[in-house]
């Protein structure tokens, strides 16, 4: 999605009328009858000639309509006024009204549902009074689906495939579980792979793949457990890799993470990350900061999973928890339709493409607070890593985007204990005034710099959590040397080391 077209949501979501977009100067509202300016940098003449382009259809200016209809990426429609003036374009793109819906044709009442032998009667008893009373409010019920259809009945007999190995992995504390045609059961403790004397039915593997779709991502509740479950095929057969969930979610105390992380929670708008490479904890670090924030205030969250992992017991808020192909096609469709749905905070599962970007940057710009995942090995990754998602024409105003709604951006490890285990390590930064002009600015190589030298404002650097991690005789020397970006101020801290 082009910038322009995140200016036109923000437009809608701010209910204003018209948006007016000048080449070098600030984009401005018109709400109500007054116009106020936006909260940006002025918008480059580049921006409007590529999205003006199109629509002109390389006409001279003298033939330009004075109305051009135009309709965006989500289906959303405008009417779009183009002038070329000395300044160069200018742009005003109002709101295209809805046509009125269309009458909808007569229809008989509908025939009540048959009651099926042993079925409860007394739905069909209440349907058919309701409708007695008021036949043109009350609509039939819709028939019942079956209780497991082909994919419930797929899901069922790989439970029971998976029923042994992860029992086992329950007991021995093991994250995941690992299957695979012809091949022994592994499990992950500690983050090694361990394997079992242990085999699963390849034919009966294959016929559950088969049938769920391959690289496709489940939930399931297996010997009282909750697992993540993805499935897949490969050249030598079929596998399953099934991550187990605890039934309560874990503390920030608990994850041993720094304390520096716990203040997101009370922010009231912009993006906070949690980055990492795959399997560092990401989603537990997220799920750990709803579960305080619901001991601490009463805000609405909505989550947007893939899939649902911990299942909260809200207690201050309320919490609508939504997963991917199930409630919601797309983060990125999830998103725009929590943004209707009076939202305080949304938890985003990951951000994985340039319109969830877009999505996520336009929640936090209008007052949400969104916390989400990125796979980034560090703050300055995480950042290049946004950034990079847009084409070059838009890069410069993403970049401003990004400095005015980051707030923190958390990376975090699992590194292996030397007594068995794993330690996390974590950077904290806080996205504050010198740090935002460094985004602005593109000199993310300096980040580094005010991340070793901010700890007043509450930064903590990857380096010193992890000479933490050795002082305390957690973790050995040449583990933490292969993590950290700065070897000559994990020296320092470690002493030599």
């Amino acid at each position: 999605m082009s910038a322009i077209q995140s200016l036109l949501r923000v437009m809608t979501l701010r209910d204003a009328e018209a948006i007016i977009l000048e080449a070098g100067k600030v984009p401005s509202l018109r709400r109500r009858g007054q116009v106020e300016q936006m909260a940006m940098p002025p918008i480059e003449g580049k921006l409007l000639a590529d999205f003006a382009e199109p629509l002109t259809a390389g006409r001279p200016a003298s033939d330009w309509p004075s109305s051009i209809p135009f309709t965006d990426t989500d289906g959303a429609t405008y009417s779009v006024t183009v002038e070329r003036g000395a300044a160069g374009l200018r742009m005003v793109v109002r709101r295209a009204k809805a046509p009125p819906p269309p009458a909808p044709p007569p229809a008989s009442p509908p025939a009540p549902p048959a009651t099926t032998a042993g079925a409860d009667p007394k739905p069909q008893a209440w349907w058919a009074k309701s409708r007695a009373a008021d036949p043109g409010r009350v609509p039939a019920p819709a028939p019942a689906a079956a209780a497991a259809g082909a994919n419930g009945d797929a899901m069922a007999r790989l439970a029971a495939l998976l029923h042994p190995p992860i029992a086992i992995a329950k007991d021995r504390g093991a994250s995941d579980v690992i299957v695979s045609t012809g091949q022994p059961v592994r499990m992950r403790t500690g983050g090694y792979l361990e394997q079992l004397e242990l085999a699963v039915d390849d034919a009966e593997l294959a016929a559950c793949v088969a049938q769920l779709g391959s690289s496709t991502d489940h939930s399931a509740e297996i010997d009282g457990t909750r697992v993540r479950i993805n499935v897949f095929d490969h050249l030598g057969g079929f596998g399953v890799a099934a991550r187990l969930i605890r039934d309560t979610v874990p503390t920030l105390a608990e994850l041993a993470l720094p304390p520096e992380i716990a203040p997101v929670i009370e922010l009231r708008e912009g993006l906070v990350l949690v980055c990492g490479p795959t399997g560092s904890g990401k989603s537990t670090t997220l799920a750990s900061l709803v579960d305080l924030l619901d001991q601490r205030r009463a805000a609405h969250v909505i989550t947007l999973e893939d899939p649902i992992e911990y299942r909260f017991a809200a207690r201050r808020c309320l919490i609508h928890q939504r997963e991917l192909g199930t409630h919601i096609p797309t983060f990125a469709a999830g998103l725009r339709a929590a943004l209707r749905e009076a939202p305080d905070v949304i938890l985003l599962g990951e951000l994985r493409d340039r319109e969830t970007i877009a999505a996520a940057l336009t929640a936090a710009e209008t007052g949400h607070l969104v916390l989400a995942t990125l796979h980034a090995p560090s703050a300055a990754g995480a950042i290049d890593r946004v950034i990079d998602a847009f084409p070059e024409t838009a890069q410069r105003q993403v970049r401003w985007q990004l400095a005015t709604c980051l707030r923190t951006v958390i990376t975090q490890y699992l590194l292996p204990r030397k007594d068995g285990g794993r330690a996390p390590a974590a950077e904290v930064v806080p996205v504050t005034a010198a740090v935002a002009n460094i985004i602005r600015k593109g000199d993310l190589h300096t980040l580094p710099t005010a991340i070793s030298t901010g700890r007043d404002a509450g930064m903590v650097p990857l380096e010193r959590s992890l000479a933490r991690l050795v002082e305390s005789g957690a973790v050995s020397p040449q583990v933490v040397k292969k993590i950290a970006a700065d070897h000559d101020l994990l020296s320092v801290l470690t002493k030599g080391k």
